[in-house]
Formats: C-alpha cells, sequence, structure tokens
C-alpha cells in the first residue's frame, strides 16, 4: 500500500466527475490525522505511512491534491497506533498548529487512552485549539480489541471531561455489528444521555464500512448530541441511511487522510467488509480513497435529492457549527 502524492489521468477525470458542479466553495474537512514519526513504534504503525512525518502543512497541501482553495478548516487528531508517545505526539500537534500560520483554521483533538490522565486531557481542552478527545480501541489492552466494549477503550472519565468542556468524543466503533451491536448501542445511549454537554462523532458513519451495519444508527437517532462523520466510507449506501436515520445536520464530510490518499475502496461482504488495495489487486485502474469517497458523496446527495444548502451543510456548515 502506497501514499499517493500525485494524481494520474484517471484520478483527475473521476475528480472532476465526484466534484465539478457538486461540492460547495468551502469545505471542512472533520476527520484527518496527523503524526511525528519519532512517538511511534514504527513496528506498530501501517507500513505505508511508518516513519513519516505528516504536519499540517504536508496535509493541507495533500488534501489540497483533492479539494484545492475549498479547503478551509479542518480537525485533525494523531494517528492512533498501540505503541504511541500521546503526550508527546499530542503536545507536537498543539504546537504545529501554534506555529503553522496559515489563514486555513485548524480544530484539533488529543489522543487519548483509558490509562492516561484525566487532568492532563482537561488541560489539553483548555487550549483554544483543542476541542475533542481521540480514544482507539488498540488501548483497551494488549490482545485483539475488535470485540471490545466501549467503556474499555472510551471510560466514563473522557465522556465527562467532554461534558464538562463542551467537546468531541470522536468513537471509532468496533464490534462486528457496529452501531448495531446492543452492548454498543446500549452504552452510547446510556453515556450520551448521562453527558449532553459531550458531543459524540461516530467515525467512518459508525464505522459503516459494510453499509448495513448503518442501520444501528436508527436507535441512536433519539440522542442529538451523536452525529457521524463520513470518513472512508466509499459505498453511498452508508451515507444515504446516515441521512435518512440522523438528518442532514448530523452528518458531516471527512477524509481520513492519509488513508484517502491509497488507492483502494472498501466494499460490503456478507456481514463484515473487505479493503481492497490496488497494489494488492495488481490492478492500476483503481483510484484514491478519497476520490471513491468524495463519488460515493457524490451519488448519496443525487439519490437523496439533496438541495444546495443540505449539500453546503454536509461539506461545511455542520462541521462549523459543531467546531464553534
Amino acid at each position: 500500500m502506497k501514499l499517493e502524492t500525485e494524481l494520474i489521468p484517471l484520478d483527475r477525470a473521476l475528480l472532476a466527475e465526484a466534484t465539478d458542479g457538486f461540492l460547495p466553495d468551502r469545505v471542512i474537512d472533520f476527520h484527518a490525522h496527523v503524526m511525528e514519526a519519532r512517538f511511534y513504534a514504527a513496528d506498530t504503525v501501517n507500513p505505508a505511512f511508518a516513519g513519516r512525518t505528516i504536519d499540517l502543512a504536508r496535509y493541507t497541501a495533500a488534501m489540497g491534491l483533492l479539494l484545492g482553495p475549498r479547503l478551509v478548516g479542518d480537525f485533525v487528531f494523531p494517528y492512533p497506533a498501540r505503541r504511541t508517545d500521546r503526550v508527546g505526539v499530542n503536545d507536537w500537534m498543539i504546537a504545529d498548529c501554534r506555529a503553522s500560520g496559515t489563514s486555513q483554521r485548524h480544530w484539533l483533538a488529543a489522543l487519548v487512552a483509558p490509562q492516561d490522565d484525566p487532568g492532563l486531557a482537561s488541560e489539553w481542552l483548555r487550549d483554544r485549539r483543542c476541542c475533542g478527545l481521540k480514544p482507539y480501541h488498540l488501548y483497551a489492552h494488549d490482545g485483539d480489541t475488535r470485540q471490545t466494549d466501549i467503556e474499555a477503550w472510551a471510560p466514563e472519565w473522557m465522556w465527562r471531561c467532554c461534558h464538562e468542556h463542551e467537546a468531541l468524543l470522536i468513537l471509532h466503533l468496533v464490534k462486528d455489528a457496529s452501531s448495531a451491536d446492543p452492548a454498543n448501542r446500549e452504552a452510547l445511549l446510556r453515556l450520551s444521555t448521562r453527558y449532553p454537554g459531550c458531543k459524540v462523532v461516530l467515525a467512518h458513519v459508525g464505522r459503516s464500512f459494510n453499509h448495513r451495519t448503518a442501520r444501528g444508527l436508527k436507535d441512536l437517532a433519539s440522542r442529538p448530541n451523536i452525529v457521524v462523520d463520513t470518513s472512508a466510507v466509499t459505498e453511498c449506501e452508508g451515507i444515504k441511511l446516515a441521512v435518512d436515520v440522523l438528518g442532514i445536520d448530523r452528518v458531516i464530510y471527512g477524509s481520513d487522510y492519509p488513508i484517502s490518499h491509497v488507492r483502494g475502496r472498501c466494499v460490503t461482504a456478507g456481514d463484515s467488509f473487505q479493503w481492497i488495495y490496488g497494489e494488492e489487486m495488481n490492478n492500476p485502474r483503481m483510484t484514491l480513497v478519497g476520490i471513491e469517497s468524495l463519488l460515493s458523496h457524490r451519488q448519496a446527495a443525487e439519490d437523496l435529492g439533496l438541495g444546495r444548502a443540505e449539500i453546503e451543510k454536509l461539506f461545511h456548515g455542520n462541521a462549523q457549527a459543531l467546531l464553534r
């Protein structure tokens, strides 16, 4: 899997198909990652990204390939990997934001784990640039965490902290059924009700890489502080389900950079999903994940009959309202 830094003619043609006459003039990317290699154990990072430094300037330049001058803001957080110096990478990210000196507005979320100091998390949230926390299932324990309960990796102190600071909590759900899993549903409903000031973001449409799991979102629609981002979703069905169930005001575009810049896509396969990469398939006609995702957004919008005001909410207005 290779991180692409240039577009080939196929990419440019499909990108035009995805964006021309569709994307609004202003876009906020609501889900992207930065990283600094010295804070990561190399053997726990995706080989495509290992050893890399992705600061805000590099991220902005890379997303410029897809969005150009439309990119006016972003919500970024460190790339999650099992053995990470979270304090180091969070402080580096915040310092990089302070030094960026760009007109583009950056919002940040700190990478956190259950064993981390809640006081330090609160300290990060007091910085006006940091408005969220990003836990991840890999920090629950050392074994296989793909079937782990939410509170094992996003314990109650994180919800309380975000509630007190009116901050965002970005969750990458696990378990096979994702948002449709009964234990996940119970925890999300209970904790979002107990901590209404916590703005809960279910990444990847509640990790609906299998679009059928997005049906579970209907059971969460009663909680107004739960929203979804669409990062790295490459099937329009999941996006359509999210808009149908939650309403356009609670669905927000994200790229999932740097995943957006590898050649591939993710497809529903039975009750699971399968990532397909161009290099592994020896298929030079595959385009970038980020372009596949934009094509899916356009197809979803056309199928749903979304108007210009609704498309502007999806790509800019909803993010701006939350990040404000």
